[in-house]
């Protein structure tokens, strides 16, 4: 009896349970057409049985009837078979391609297939590129095949001249998990860029743990994904995982879709359960095997339920992204900037702090869509590494780092909040004080500014003062920000001097006092004026550079003298120069240590730590929220707090943050561009140009670096992800925009 090309009523109740998630444009990204006269094959298969030709016709009524849905279009290639007559094959491929409006064709390739018999073909406007088999590989077991066996560079050359797509099936046992593998897919998408390389089957990624492999191949922005015939959520999730639904399309692999049966792992390898190869008189219920294609599809909807994947997301791995891939849409529609130009009108400023305009006027992206690593892409799906603040300084290990998102998913699917506390806070608080000998209470909050606020809090509520000295800025909350009415540059020492906001009342700024850092004569006349009524001194212990000897000794000394309270900040400078905050390492111990930012790696968490004497107050003053539950941010500290524990990150990121220095200072020399290599901490890097055409230099240096695909300014926070090569990659675009640089100030003078 056949069991090919069959659909009974199992079939259509399982289709009906995936009706939800199937959307209405459907895009097939893999699929056969044939006739079995160019195959050169008599056996008996699926390839054959169907009758003489499976056309384009054939394909669409097997797809829609799987999916119960008008197919708009389909990638459609031949069948490979060593002895196929690749000409034959690829003419009927356009011959059918005739008749399809959206559907495109991928000829069959083979190494001895010439360059003008590809002209040829690819004269043909709906060609859109090649589909290289292992059978066409001289080794004499196929299936052990590097890729460029199958794959010569010439192909990729041509692909990458023409923007052609490479539908790859890449062979050898272990699929992605074979560094060779890894190493000429990284080689040849590298080298050629504009080749579009569509990895097959996830990768070939019908053993599931080869899937997690993709993650070799991060920064390829010309590497796709489909999922055909792929039967396992477990060999999809990682694909979304490490690049994105914006890089995987649902492809049938027809005809492959109407065996009944599917790809499962064993061991460590993976076995075809079909009809042929089990007794499934044995199964459980006397259960039947549906098709391939339907099985495929509960394996993708599993995995887009794994990672939280929306209707959007959905439609465009459907669709979209292979309208996009095969230029039947356009990839970069300005959505970025478009939303923020909306924006603009219903959120004040545009965003909630900094503003592109700040950093290239119509140029910077206000929004992204994914994040991982160093890596940012825009909502254009537009690819950066990136080179500036990484989150605000917040994400010291980059972004998506691995283990703290797995804490937080496992505490967002067990409840992320209720009316309890979170057990997370205790834990987190024992790990804190362990890190911290000095301190025996901690408080939290859900941000920096915040942290910093309730810190003062807690020390007025101490002592019983009102009077507060700043050195920096800590936070924008009135209290802050009143610091600098009627100051010229007293708060100008950490961080760039701004006014104080219209709103915020001038009698705030009765209660906050000003000093400089290392000025122990301005502090002296402080204390002198208002020391009887000092609640506490809040500052940096540093920023850019250690403070001058004694200095920090001296204002504690001199604050406790006064009968004040010593408060550190460590919510930007915290674990990035030292493990536990740059306080120990100065050997200087604060009555209150605030955190937040990197604590948890961006996620929502600010920790006030103290004495118990210190923290007096907080048993007496309000100090909650609605939010005092949540359980994520804690979450998110524990496992970051964990990870800086296994990891030296400060000597880390001081490499990273040294090498980029380096940079600036080499170009600049070489240039002879103005600007001023800061010296201070590589884990804070920065420059600054000088001379007449400064503000014009830095607006230039972050378009240019845009356009190299890098998130550039003048200060560079780095963070566990920005590797070596990375990091060399920056370091060659800015010798390059310098250089670009100096050109332009040097016509700009002859003007």
């Amino acid at each position: 009896m056949r069991e090919h090309f069959t659909f009974t009523e199992k079939d259509l109740q399982i289709r009906e349970q995936l009706e939800g998630f199937v959307p209405g444009r459907i895009f097939d990204a893999h699929a056969h057409i044939w006739r079995v006269r160019d195959l050169n094959y008599s056996g008996e298969s699926i390839w054959t049985e169907g009758g003489g030709e499976m056309s384009a016709d054939r394909w669409r009524a097997s797809v829609e009837q799987l999916l119960g849905r008008r197919v708009q279009g389909g990638l459609l290639f031949p069948a490979p078979f060593k002895s196929c007559d690749l000409d034959g094959a690829n003419r009927y491929l356009i011959e059918q391609l005739a008749g399809e409006t959206n559907s495109r064709g991928l000829i069959l390739i083979a190494p001895g297939y010439s360059d003008e018999q590809i002209s040829l073909f690819l004269q043909n406007e709906k060609i859109v590129g090649f589909k290289p088999y292992h059978c066409f590989s001289s080794r004499q077991v196929t299936a052990d095949s590097e890729i460029v066996e199958f794959v010569p560079e010439r192909f990729w050359q041509l692909a990458d001249r023409h923007e052609l797509v490479i539908m790859l099936h890449i062979v050898k046992d272990s699929a992605m998990a074979d560094p060779e593998n890894q190493k000429q897919l990284r080689d040849l998408c590298s080298r050629y860029p504009k080749a579009k390389c569509v990895l097959a089957h996830a990768g070939r990624s019908f053993h599931a743990p080869h899937a997690y492999n993709v993650k070799a191949l991060r920064g390829l922005e010309n590497v796709y994904f489909d999922m055909s015939a792929v039967c396992e959520a477990e060999a999809i999730a990682p694909v979304l995982y490490e690049f994105g639904p914006e890089k995987l399309m649902w492809g049938s692999d027809f005809p492959v879709s109407d065996i009944r049966g599917k790809a499962v792992t064993v061991g460590d390898g993976f076995f075809w359960m079909q009809k042929e190869t089990l007794d499934w008189g044995h199964a459980a219920g006397r259960t039947e095997p549906t098709l391939v294609g339907l099985e495929s599809l509960r394996a993708l909807k599993s995995a887009a339920d794994m990672i939280g994947l929306n209707k959007t997301d959905i439609e465009h791995i459907f669709y979209d992204n292979a309208m996009r891939l095969t230029k039947q849409a356009t990839a970069h529609d300005n959505r970025t900037q478009r939303l923020y130009s909306a924006a603009k009108a219903i959120i004040p400023g545009g965003t909630q702090f900094l503003r592109p305009e700040l950093q290239a006027r119509d140029k910077w992206p206000a929004y992204f869509s994914e994040a991982r690593g160093c890596e940012v892409w825009d909502l254009d799906r537009k690819h950066y590494y990136d080179m500036s603040t990484n989150g605000i300084g917040s994400c010291l290990l980059g972004y998506r780092d691995e283990d703290v998102t797995r804490a937080v998913k496992r505490r967002l699917h067990l409840g992320g909040i209720s009316t309890f506390y979170a057990p997370e806070e205790a834990e987190l608080s024992e790990r804190l004080l362990d890190i911290h000998p000095w301190a025996q209470q901690v408080g939290y909050t859900r941000t920096g500014g915040e942290a910093c606020s309730l810190a003062v809090r807690i020390a007025r509520a101490t002592t019983n003062r009102s009077i507060v000295a700043v050195c920096g800025r800590h936070g924008r909350s009135d209290g802050d920000l009143a610091a600098s009415l009627g100051v010229d540059d007293a708060l100008n020492v950490h961080l760039p001097h701004e006014s104080a906001s219209p709103g915020v009342p001038g009698e705030l700024s009765e209660k906050i006092v000003t000093f400089r850092a290392n000025d122990k004569q301005a502090f002296d006349q402080l204390i002198g004026r208002y020391g009887d009524r000092l609640a506490a001194v809040l500052m940096e212990p540093c920023r850019y550079e250690d403070p001058e000897p004694g200095f920090l000794e001296y204002v504690r000394d001199e604050t406790h003298r006064a009968g004040g309270l010593l408060i550190f900040d460590e919510i930007t400078i915290g674990w990035r120069l030292h493990a536990g905050g740059a306080h120990l390492r100065q050997g200087v111990y604060p009555d209150i240590a605030v955190f937040a930012k990197t604590l948890g790696n961006g996620y929502p968490i600010g920790a006030v730590i103290g004495t118990s004497e210190a923290m007096e107050g907080a048993h007496r003053s309000f100090l909650s929220s609605a939010s005092c539950t949540d359980s994520v941010g804690p979450a998110a500290a524990l496992a970051t707090l964990e990870r800086m524990r296994a990891v030296n990150v400060p000597g880390i990121i001081a490499d990273a943050g040294s090498a980029v220095k380096g940079a600036w200072k080499t170009y600049g020399l070489q240039s002879g561009l103005l600007i001023k290599a800061i010296d201070g901490y590589p884990c804070l890097a920065r420059f600054e140009f000088t001379g007449e055409y400064a503000d014009e230099l830095k607006n230039q240096y972050t378009v240019k670096m845009l356009n190299r695909g890098f998130l550039a300014g003048t200060d560079f926070y780095p963070t566990l992800a920005h590797t070596p090569e990375i990091v060399a990659s920056y370091g060659q675009a800015i010798g390059e925009v310098f250089t670009e640089l100096a050109g332009m100030l040097e016509r700009r003078r002859q003007e």
